[in-house]
């Protein structure tokens, strides 16, 4: 073991539990970016609406290219001034209709935009003098993973206040056997599809209604992949493991090309450390449909790493990096300059902490990991010379 073995160990493994308890509380914000929330990033606050502007309502429809229609609700996002607000969800059949702002739940700290949020000075007046809210240059897009969304700009004209901006067409990326659809959805009662889309409304802010609108879901349809789904990322992230195993597994059951429930699967053997487990399903995942969810590349290079099947992980690390141009997830710099030093590319392990560095200059181990980049640059230069 090299000398910053175990620290990399340690640091490897915090981050795997970070990215774990994250994944799924952003299940569905993953269609064009692979990793939304770097570890470490702006807490999650309610902010309200500004009720100084007019309200003003947004309607339009989710399609997938080609026609075709969806078979489960997805996430619409409106992005202004490069901030990305979710405001809502469509139906079954991908219809959306709503209030900008009004969705207060789980929106980013950071989330400054001065449209939505009132000035400490700014005074309530009534409806005659509120202002009409600026949407100019803002867009809309639907949010599925394994999916590329079109998006949709808003036309002001006057003091409009209502807008209907048409279809926003999501389309497939890759051709991938496993799919974010369930196709069970399509065959669901109508009693079945409103009580998972009350869930699908409910699920933060009221966890307990929506836990018992799921299992009516599925007590009146027990195919219904994505309800048990569902259920199975809420009892995850409640860190009741055993109950989720158990819906994910009924999903599974339910529709096999559902990759969803997979991911679930792989996220639970991550939380257990259960090495073995994390590179069955992470493999399962990334073999029905890699693109829908680029982080099951990292957890398989760590899984692999922690089982001394170093090739293997080096091929999954290097995958994630292409996959992640944002460098959302650093961590993958320290496993590769791990499995490099390995490989006595001492040059090589000193760049991936020192690209570590650059994307994270305060990491709290920050001074140590400078340290190991110098002992290895340094080791580089005398293997040279020999």
């Amino acid at each position: 073991m090299t000398p910053s073995s175990s620290m990399f160990r340690a640091w490897i493994l915090a981050g795997i539990a970070v990215l774990s308890s994250a994944a799924f509380a952003q299940r569905s914000s993953t269609s064009n970016n692979p990793n939304n929330t770097r570890p470490g990033g702006p807490s999650r606050t309610p902010t309200g609406p500004d009720l100084s502007n007019q309200p003003v309502f947004v309607s339009g429809k989710v399609m997938l290219e080609g026609g075709g229609s969806l078979t489960e609700p997805v996430a619409i996002e409106r992005i202004c001034n490069s901030v990305t607000r979710r405001e809502g969800y469509t139906d079954f059949k991908g219809q959306f209709a709503f209030q900008l702002g009004v969705n207060t739940t789980f929106q980013d700290a950071s989330e400054n935009d001065t449209r939505l949020t009132p000035s400490p000075s700014t005074r309530i007046g009534n409806i005659q003098t509120r202002r009409p809210l600026d949407l100019t240059g803002c867009e809309f897009r639907a949010v599925l993973a394994g999916y590329h969304s079109s998006t949709a700009m808003v036309r002001t004209a006057g003091d409009t206040w209502q807008y209907d901006i048409g279809i926003i067409v999501l389309k497939r990326v890759g051709d991938a056997k496993g799919t974010t659809i369930s196709v069970t959805s399509m065959a669901a009662p109508h009693d079945a599809i409103r009580a998972f889309e009350k869930a699908e409304r409910m699920r933060q802010e009221k966890p307990a209604e929506a836990e018992k609108d799921l299992r009516k879901a599925v007590q009146i349809y027990p195919q219904f992949a994505a309800a048990w789904t569902l259920l199975g990322d809420m009892h995850r992230q409640s860190n009741q493991l055993e109950l989720a195993r158990t819906e994910y597994a009924q999903a599974i059951s339910a529709d096999p090309q559902f990759v969803n429930p997979q991911y679930g699967m792989t996220m639970i053997a991550v939380q257990e450390k259960k090495w073995d487990e994390t590179i069955q399903f992470s493999n399962q995942v990334l073999k029905m449909n890699a693109m829908a969810y680029p982080l099951a590349y990292f957890f398989n290079a760590a899984a692999n790493y922690n089982v001394q099947k170093y090739d293997d992980a080096e091929e999954s690390a290097r995958r994630f990096k292409a996959l992640d141009p944002q460098h959302t997830h650093p961590d993958v710099f320290l496993l590769m300059s791990q499995l490099l030093t390995r490989k006595q590319d001492y040059a090589g392990a000193a760049r991936e902490l020192r690209d570590y560095l650059a994307v994270v200059p305060n990491a709290p181990e920050a001074d140590a990991i400078r340290t190991d980049a110098k002992r290895l640059e340094d080791l580089g230069v005398s293997a040279k010379k020999d």
